[in-house]
């Protein structure tokens, strides 16, 4: 077995048995030898090592290694103390311990000075760094109880107090199975379900009654034992630790010897399926066994380190033959079923004959089943149409794709439709387009899934959602234009969407209620129409007409209705209202109306009777605008008038209201005039006319061609700069009364200059 198996199982011999196991509370110690820095410090290691030992076996929550057990393992295996991590963590692993503890002495004078660590082996880390000082070698013991009790503390709060909690062991292994080889030993083994376990201790012994030494620490459940010599019987038990050191009992003892068994079949290969994995294997070349063949096992794991459960037990009843069918099989087939999607498994098959004994594992082959459609596109804002597209998945085996629909606020997923794509298709998007029953401004939640040969269907990709569109915009900027002959013109803004197909308009003749169809206008671009009719009638004279109008799409659904714009088409024109005049004016009667409210009024017709009575009326003029001035009248005599308005149409209103009026004498000019010279300005005077209704006096200055007025007064004076040295202005003035008449001049008004 070799020297280093040998001082393994004595040390294992001399130091488990007298240790025992420790209890839940308890933690395994050593203390290692503590070094001197100095010549100084000489023999004071030794002495500081002794006295902590014994400072630290008094606490039963400790189990302290003896030193003369740690010495012999040490020497057996070619190992020293120090206070190196690695040196440390490798010992005190190899010894099971949960802490070491470490340090040096160093000599200054009469001081001493300890340096101290205590590491933990599990979590390999320091939980203790300290330092202690002493005044001389008789207050030493007094300090080493001090740093003791620390180093006590510390552990309990570290390890014993965590062994000591809920949970602080683990149960042992369940269900462990051996299988015998030509070579070696095969051991497996379950776990209780919900135990957490970091790792396991495998014990060996040639007897059933031990002594049993360790021989392996797997992490996994299962381990082969390699070791072995042909035709010795071999006693396994095992147990678990978590992840605080702390260990389970042993599992019950098992027995296992070498045996010749069938050679290890040969795995052909591991074809990824949908939710399964199809596999083929050959049988081992023929071995010494003298035994027939009588099936497979076959195992799985997820990683290619294990551990491999059995799968399934393949007899030749499986195979639907008999016994010898299995020895002239040359390929075996099996389908694994029921895995996940898209996960790397890993397989290895046994051979075992007639007395069940088992041959090795195969070489582990891995195969990766299927996975699941990944992401879904689903493109929304469509009119009433959603488009689905994802990568197909690169199998060869699949046959389509299912695609399943759900509301957006519910998880009722319904087969909506199977896409068939042929085998090994190399499409690079697979694309459907739902249109089923879809409604506007809807949210659907969409998962696909790949189909293989019966309809074997992966998981549901992730779930994808998508709202269609809703309805079309409504019509922009709509209005209806008034004041046309007998129709009414409309007009908007062409939207911009590209899902408007054109435009749908509604009329009513009141503002409120319904607002029945009236005409559908195709065509995104239709910007304007002329309603001119109801059927074979045309549209009324001064009529009010209402209109609302909407979009809509290629399916036919419509906008929202715009608000209503009304428009009324053009009347006769109206009566004129407001004429007026002005009274004793001479030989002029001005005439002022109300413009009519319509808009394309071109002309008013103007018509008077002269004198009372019964005289008729006849047409004088044709006004423009809302003013006129009947001129060269007679003074002092009746007139009546009336108006009539014509459009540009050419239609002409009813009369306005008769007006009558009458006229009078201009006002006399002024009087007794005069002008001088003062203070560089000219002054002019006069006197008021006799006329009460003078509204204003106009001052003209008489020019080279003419008069021209150059300012106009209520008071009868006005003044402006004077004329220059020696030149000379002449004016004249006029009264202007209330009706604007003006009179006739007064007398020349000569000024000279200074």
């Amino acid at each position: 077995m070799g020297r280093r198996y040998l001082a393994v199982i004595v040390f294992l011999l001399l130091f488990l048995p007298s240790m025992g196991i420790a209890a839940p509370s308890q933690a395994r110690v050593a203390v290692f030898n503590f070094g001197t820095v100095n010549l100084e410090a000489s023999g004071l290691g030794a002495t500081v090592t002794n006295m902590l030992i014994g400072s630290l076996g008094e606490d039963r929550s400790l189990l302290l290694l003896d030193r003369k057990e740690l010495e012999s393992f040490l020497g057996m295996n070619d190992l020293q103390q120090n206070d190196k991590m690695d040196n440390v963590l490798n010992i005190g692993s190899r010894l099971g311990l949960n802490v070491v503890v470490v340090g040096s002495v160093e000599k200054k004078g009469t001081v001493i000075m300890i340096t101290c660590r205590a590491i933990q082996i599990e979590q390999k880390k320091t939980i203790l760094n300290t330092r202690a000082g002493a005044m001389g070698e008789a207050a030493l013991a007094g300090e080493i109880t001090k740093l003791g009790e620390q180093i006590k503390k510390t552990i309990s709060e570290q390890i014993v107090k965590d062994k000591g909690g809920e949970g602080a062991s683990c149960p042992p292994p369940v269900k462990v199975r051996k299988r015998p080889g030509n070579r070696s030993i095969h051991l497996s083994w379950e776990e209780v379900p919900g135990a957490v376990v970091a790792g396991y201790e495998v014990f060996r012994a040639t007897s059933e009654s031990g002594p049993f030494s360790c021989i392996a620490q797997p992490t996994k459940p299962e381990y082969l034992d390699d070791t072995v010599e042909k035709g010795i019987n071999y006693y396994y038990k095992i147990r678990a630790y978590n992840e605080k050191g702390l260990q389970s009992e042993f599992t019950p003892t098992i027995d296992a010897r070498t045996a010749v068994t069938p050679n290890a079949p040969v795995i052909l290969k591991a074809e990824g399926h949908i939710k399964g994995m199809a596999l083929l294997w050959s049988p081992g070349p023929r071995s010494e066994d003298p035994l027939s063949l009588k099936g497979y096992r076959l195992y799985r794991a997820q990683s290619e380190q294990g551990p491999y459960r059995e799968i399934v037990n393949i007899q030749s009843q499986s195979l639907g033959g008999v016994t010898e069918a299995l020895d002239r099989l040359l390929k075996v087939p099996y389908l694994d079923k029921g895995l996940a999607d898209g996960e790397d498994y890993y397989y290895r098959v046994t051979a075992y004959n007639e007395k069940e004994l088992e041959s090795g594992y195969s070489s582990a082959v891995k195969g990766t089943t299927t996975p699941s459609i990944g992401a879904v596109t689903a493109l929304g804002a469509l009119i009433r149409e959603i488009r689905l597209s994802w990568l197909p998945l690169a199998s060869p085996f699949i046959k389509g794709y299912k695609i399943y629909r759900s509301p957006a606020d519910q998880e009722k997923f319904v087969l909506l439709k199977r896409v068939d794509v042929p085998m090994g298709s190399s499409a690079r998007k697979v694309e459907y387009a739902d249109r089923e029953d879809l409604g506007d401004q809807t949210g659907y939640q969409y998962r696909v899934t790949a189909v293989e040969d019966n309809d074997v269907e992966s998981s549901p990709s992730p779930v994808v959602s998508a709202v269609t569109r809703g309805k079309p915009p409504q019509p922009e900027e709509f209005k209806a234009v008034s004041g046309q002959v007998k129709k009414v013109e409309l007009s908007w803004k062409a939207s911009a969407a590209e899902d408007v197909e054109g435009y749908k308009l509604y009329a009513s003749r009141t503002k409120e209620g319904e607002y029945p169809f009236l005409k559908s206008l195709s065509g995104r671009a239709t910007n304007r129409y002329t309603d001119d009719s109801r059927g074979f009638d045309k549209l009324e004279d001064g009529a009010a007409y209402f209109y609302k109008m909407t979009t809509y799409n290629r399916v036919g659904v419509e906008s929202d209705a715009t608000a209503a714009a009304a428009a009324t088409t053009k009347p006769r024109p109206s009566k004129p209202s407001g004429l007026t005049g002005e009274s004793n004016k001479a030989k002029t009667v001005p005439l002022t109306w109300s413009a009519n409210p319509e808009k394309d009024i071109v002309a008013y017709h103007i018509y008077r009777s002269a004198g009372a009575g019964s005289a008729e009326f006849e047409r004088i003029s044709k006004a423009k605008g809302t003013t006129y001035v009947d001129q060269g009248l007679k003074d002092n005599t009746s007139y009546r008038y009336r108006l009539q308005a014509e459009d540009n149409d050419g239609l002409l209103g009813e009369f306005s209201d008769v007006f009558s009026t009458q006229t009078k004498a201009r006002p006399s000019r002024p009087g007794e005039s005069s002008g001088q010279v003062k203070d560089g300005k000219v002054l002019l005077t006069w006197k008021a006319g006799a006329e009460g209704d003078i509204d204003h006096y106009t001052v003209y200055e008489k020019r080279l061609f003419g008069t021209e007025k150059i300012g106009t007064t209520r008071e009868a004076s006005f003044s402006e700069d004077a004329p220059a040295k020696a030149k000379t202005k002449t004016y004249v003035i006029t009264a202007t009364d209330g009706d604007g008449l003006e009179s006739d001049t007064t007398a020349e008004l000569s000024v000279t200059g200074p």
